[in-house]
């Protein structure tokens, strides 16, 4: 059996992890949302745009975790920066949506 030694007190970071499952479930909604307006030819509906609304405060809120994440000292910072890259990519493809009109 081999043991495994832990010469840190670091654990990870609980922040960090709920914004990591706020981009996941951002990501997912706006894939949904972005293959449903597209089978539609962009009259998918109100419903839909709801949707959309609530991937984009999901992605804020996720954001907000992340950074506060990314404070906390003695954690590892892997699941804040990820979960910071997610919701960076999730509003950055609404910002394109909007200014681009795709």
């Amino acid at each position: 059996m081999k043991r495994r030694y832990k010469f840190t007190d670091k654990n990870q970071s609980r922040l960090g992890m709920l914004s990591c499952a706020a981009g996941t479930v951002s990501l997912l909604l706006t894939g949904g949302v972005v293959a449903a307006a597209y089978m539609e030819y962009g009259q998918a509906g109100k419903f839909i745009a709801v949707l959309g609304f609530l991937a984009i405060l999901l992605s804020l809120a996720g954001m907000y975790y992340g950074i506060r994440g990314l404070m906390e000292e003695d954690t590892y910072q892997l699941f804040p920066y990820l979960g910071c890259v997610q919701n960076g990519v999730v509003l950055t493809a609404y910002v394109m949506v909007y200014i681009l009109g795709w």
